[in-house]
C-alpha cells in the first residue's frame, strides 16, 4: 500500500487510565494530530479531540503513527476497515492472552482467544500496509486512583477493616504502574527507528499475590488486617458472598504464578520500570 504523506500521531483512549498518564508525559515536540474519545474530558489540555466511538467512526486524516490505548478488539475492527497506512502503530494488548487462556470462567477464556485473534489480525493488516507494529502486553496495571484490580481489594478492606485471602494466594505477580505503560507507548512512538514486535510488559518487581495486596492495604487502608484463611473456609465465604465475591477465574489464579520476561521490552524501548511501591494517592477515595 502506498504510504500516505502525513505527520503527527493519532491516539485512541487518551481519557482512560493509561491515556491520562500519557497526557501528563507529552512534550512540546510531540505532535498529536487527533485524539479520539467518546466524551470530551473535563480538562481538554488543548488537544485536537474528535468525539466518536469504535468501530463506527468516520474517516480520519492520515498520520505518521497511531496509538491504541483502549480495547484491542474494537480498535482492530476499526483499523482493518480503515484506509489509513501509518508508518508505525503502537497497540496495547494484555498478558491476559496467556494468563486467562485456560480460565474456568468461559468469558475469560473468550477474552484470551479474542486478544490472540486481534494480534494476528493486526499483524496481517500492518504487514499488508507496510506499517511497523509494536504490540505491548501489560500485566496488572495499577495507580492514579483509577485501576479496577488492586483498588477493589483496598475498597473492601476499608469497608470491612479486614480482608480475607486464602493461604495459598502466593502466585507471583508483576504489577506495572499506568505511568510506566504510558512511557512505553511514548518510547515506541518517539523511537528514531520503528519498534517492531509483540512484547510482554511486566513491572520491575515480581512478588507473591498476598504480599502485593498487603502493601496496598498498608498505605491505603491503614489499620485493616489481611486475614489468611484455609482454602475451604475462604471458598465457603465466597460462596456465601454470591455475586459480590470475585469470579471463578480470579480465584483460580490466586495461587498461580503469572510472571513474564520483560527484558525484550526493556531492551527494545530503552526503559527501566519502577518497583511496586504504592502510595495512598494511587487508590481512589
Amino acid at each position: 500500500m502506498h504510504k500516505q504523506e502525513s505527520r503527527g500521531w493519532g491516539i485512541f483512549g487518551l481519557t482512560g487510565l493509561v491515556g491520562e498518564a500519557l497526557r501528563a508525559q507529552l512534550r512540546p515536540d510531540d505532535v498529536v494530530a487527533w485524539a479520539v474519545t467518546r466524551q470530551a474530558p473535563a480538562d481538554p489540555q488543548s488537544l485536537p479531540w474528535r468525539i466518536g466511538s469504535l468501530p463506527g467512526l468516520g474517516a480520519l486524516p492520515p498520520v505518521q503513527a497511531i496509538a491504541s490505548l483502549g480495547p484491542l478488539d474494537k480498535f482492530t475492527d476499526w483499523f482493518e476497515a480503515s484506509a489509513l497506512a501509518p508508518a508505525r502503530l503502537v497497540a496495547l494488548g494484555s498478558t491476559s492472552r496467556h494468563g486467562k487462556a485456560d480460565s474456568p470462567d468461559p468469558a475469560e477464556r473468550e477474552l484470551a482467544r479474542t486478544l490472540a485473534d486481534c494480534e494476528t489480525r493486526l499483524q496481517a493488516a500492518c504487514s499488508a500496509r507496510g506499517t511497523a507494529l509494536a504490540l505491548l502486553r501489560p500485566t496488572l496495571i495499577w495507580g492514579r486512583g483509577r485501576d479496577q484490580n488492586l483498588g477493589r481489594w483496598v475498597a473492601l478492606a476499608r469497608r470491612w477493616r479486614w480482608l480475607p485471602l486464602p493461604r495459598t494466594a502466593r502466585g507471583l505477580r508483576q504489577p506495572i504502574h499506568a505511568d510506566d505503560v504510558a512511557a512505553a507507548v511514548l518510547a515506541a512512538l518517539r523511537a528514531p527507528e520503528p519498534v517492531v514486535g509483540a512484547f510482554d510488559l511486566p513491572g520491575a518487581e515480581t512478588l507473591p499475590y498476598d504480599e502485593m495486596v498487603a502493601r496496598c492495604l498498608a498505605v491505603a487502608a491503614p489499620g485493616s488486617r489481611l486475614v489468611r484463611l484455609p482454602g475451604p473456609v475462604f471458598r465457603l465465604g465466597i460462596a456465601l458472598a454470591g455475586r459480590r465475591g470475585p469470579g471463578s477465574g480470579v480465584l483460580a489464579r490466586l495461587d498461580r504464578s503469572l510472571a513474564y520476561d520483560g527484558e525484550p521490552a526493556r531492551a527494545a524501548l530503552g526503559l527501566a520500570f519502577r518497583p511496586f511501591r504504592p502510595r495512598p494517592e494511587d487508590f481512589s477515595g
